[in-house]
């Protein structure tokens, strides 16, 4: 089935970047709308797109990678551009270095290309990476969303949020279908849970066997699993080994490996005071909600359900997944961390621009908010000080704005997506 129609937040981003770079490489999962941006990205520039999923293609690449990289009109598209390797990619940075003119070739990938073992020239000097994650709330609804912009550059206006039209019902559906197009459109939770377990089988067996000798495809499987029933929490690899009898070091290279299909994603700590009992740890989150749930055999009727422990996690991960979308198309540069003190206060995300300025966002699956869920916040806009720009909880409940001290407030979820459209 191919990816639907819709625009990618994220093309303007590709254009003012082949405008300046050689090369535009752009690193996503598989089925997460990569070629749809190819398709855009030709629509409007022209050249010639080449997709290495096509046997023939690739044939033609592995056997004449030099005349494969100047075949057609520029840009020059290449997608799946991994799988052929670091010859094709040498010869890329021929052409390049020959002509160094902008715009030269956009490279698809759905490894993380800088970090692919077989592709040892990275490119580096001569292009940029656009990460292109599943999609974003607001792009299944034509919305580029700036909430990330806004929180920094106007938190005054996100007091005036009005009410929200999504439920936590709606919210729960929402994680339950996730980014990844083709199941999202999937209105039967049993064929969207069958196609991300072939989807996860197909990488494992695949992408993850082109980057390295893997004689247990079933061993990433389980741990993915097990990944996703602690997502949104902090890693500790001898734990997980003692839980999935896995050795320590496999567990800690097939964590790369998941890292590196974007199957996962690690929230480093932050930190920015050497003496506090900063929580050094990275959390662990699912890429995508639609995967977790359906690994975790979650719906949205069992998270409605008053016991469900999978929830609060779940919820802190869509939230997260959505932040890390909107930063790749952000006008600043913002970097996403979590934050704890060692038996005291932690902030789910912590958003930090280039300037150094501060956004904090906690999470909470429950309708009301109290003036507990805002300590963490509290206690890391007093460290901060005039630098803390905003302190957000965000919550499943449909109530608007609320003020709950300085640089403090609680908005619903769906602020995310419904903050200043472009």
């Amino acid at each position: 089935m191919p990816e639907p129609d819709l625009p990618r937040a994220c093309c303007d981003l590709v254009k003012e970047y082949l405008s300046t770079f050689r090369v535009v490489i752009l690193n996503g999962p598989r089925q997460a709308g990569k070629t749809t941006l190819l398709n855009a990205v030709r629509a409007l520039l022209g050249g010639t797109l080449l997709n290495l999923d096509d046997e023939q293609l690739l044939q033609a690449a592995i056997s004449d990678p030099l005349g494969f990289a100047g075949n057609g009109t520029e840009p020059r598209l290449i997608d799946e551009v991994q799988r052929a390797g670091d010859p094709l990619v040498r010869a890329i940075k021929a052409e390049v270095d020959a002509d160094p003119r902008a715009g030269r070739y956009v490279l698809a990938g759905s490894t993380r290309f800088l970090s692919t073992p077989s592709l040892s020239e990275s490119l580096a000097g001569r292009g940029d990476v656009v990460d292109v994650w599943p999609f974003s709330q607001g792009e299944f609804e034509g919305k580029f969303e700036r909430f990330i912009d806004t929180a920094f550059d106007e938190p005054g206006s996100l007091r005036e949020f009005t009410p929200s039209q999504v439920d936590r019902t709606g919210y729960f559906d929402r994680v339950c279908r996730g980014g990844f197009p083709e199941p999202a459109l999937m209105h039967s939770a049993r064929a969207r849970r069958t196609w991300f377990r072939s989807y996860v089988r197909a990488i494992a067996e695949r992408d993850i066997r082109e980057m390295t000798r893997l004689n247990e495809p079933s061993a990433i499987t389980t741990l993915l699993s097990y990944l996703a029933s602690i997502t949104a929490q902090e890693h500790n690899s001898v734990h997980t080994s003692n839980k999935t009898g896995l050795h320590r070091t496999t567990v800690n290279r097939y964590l790369e490996l998941l890292e590196a299909v974007f199957l996962i994603h690690r929230l480093p700590a932050w930190s920015r005071n050497p003496t506090a009992r900063v929580v050094k740890h990275a959390k662990v989150h699912l890429t995508d909600t639609g995967l977790a749930t359906a690994l975790l055999g979650v719906s949205a009727e069992s998270l409605a359900k008053p016991v469900a422990p999978a929830r609060g996690a779940l919820i802190e991960t869509f939230i997260v997944n959505e932040l890390a979308k909107q930063a790749t198309w952000s006008e600043s540069q913002v970097r996403l961390h979590h934050w704890r003190i060692s038996g005291g206060a932690e902030v789910d995300v912590v958003l930090e621009r280039e300037d150094g300025q501060i956004v904090g966002i906690e999470s909470k699956a429950r309708d009301t908010v109290t003036a507990d869920d805002f300590q963490g916040l509290a206690a890391l806009r007093d460290q901060v000080g005039d630098q803390f720009r905003q302190g957000i909880v965000l919550h499943t409940g449909k109530r608007g704005s609320v003020n709950f001290g300085e640089r403090l407030l609680s908005l619903p979820i769906s602020a995310l997506w419904e903050t200043g459209h472009r």
